[in-house]
């Protein structure tokens, strides 16, 4: 009859250990705390309501602390910082929806980061007017190939507007004939999987010809 051997090891929280903290605030003090004004003002300016920057700051920093170790030194620090203040606050914000069962924007998500993934993103913040600016040329003229109702939407919801938000944007301009958030839906939809079949991942454009027919 067999004995059975109970092992004694117990998992290690790497967290937790003394010379992982040490270091973290070390670089945490050195590379994230100078910035914490800008980074406040950035959260200020991604969050979908004045009511959650506060409690989307303090989830922000928490990440920074935690993930200051992936921080290349040869990288421009504003450009990574605001890439993963723009990523974390959107990240919480979805949450915060899907929590309140108003996760119509969840599903229409998941290729965001794949092309548009803040590569080119400067100091500023991305919107309507200024978006050229974030991209590499390629993504550039490939979302200028879109018509106006696809590449607006994609827009807003890179600046990130809800789909409820960019319903009522695009119907105010005549673009939607009434507040259907379904057609929103379609059209992002669509505007990603012409960027998909154009882009590689790295954002590169793939060398082919494209059939006007098959540009929403």
């Amino acid at each position: 009859m067999g004995t059975k051997v109970h092992s004694t090891e117990q998992k290690v929280d790497v967290d937790c250990l003394p010379e992982v903290i040490a270091r973290r605030t070390a670089l945490f003090n050195q590379y994230v705390l100078p910035f914490s004004n800008m980074i406040y003002k950035l959260c200020k300016d991604y969050s979908w309501s004045s009511q959650n920057v506060e409690e989307n700051y303090s989830e922000v920093m928490v990440n920074f602390y935690r993930r200051i170790e992936t921080y290349d030194p040869n990288r421009p620090i504003r450009t990574w910082i605001h890439i993963c203040v723009k990523r974390q606050v959107w990240a919480c914000e979805r949450q915060r929806n899907a929590h309140n069962n108003k996760s119509d924007d969840n599903d229409i998500d998941d290729y965001r980061d794949e092309l548009l993934n803040d590569d080119h993103v400067s100091e500023n913040v991305l919107g309507v007017d200024n978006w050229r600016e974030h991209y590499s040329p390629d993504i550039v003229e490939v979302i200028d190939e879109l018509k106006p109702r696809y590449r607006d939407a994609l827009i807003l919801q890179e600046a990130g507007y809800s789909l409820k938000e960019i319903a009522e944007i695009e119907y105010t301009k005549g673009s939607l004939k009434t507040l259907n958030i379904d057609t929103i839906k379609s059209r992002l939809r669509l505007a990603r999987q012409y960027l998909r079949n154009n882009l590689t991942k790295d954002g590169q454009r793939i060398p082919h010809q494209t059939d006007p027919e098959d540009v929403p």
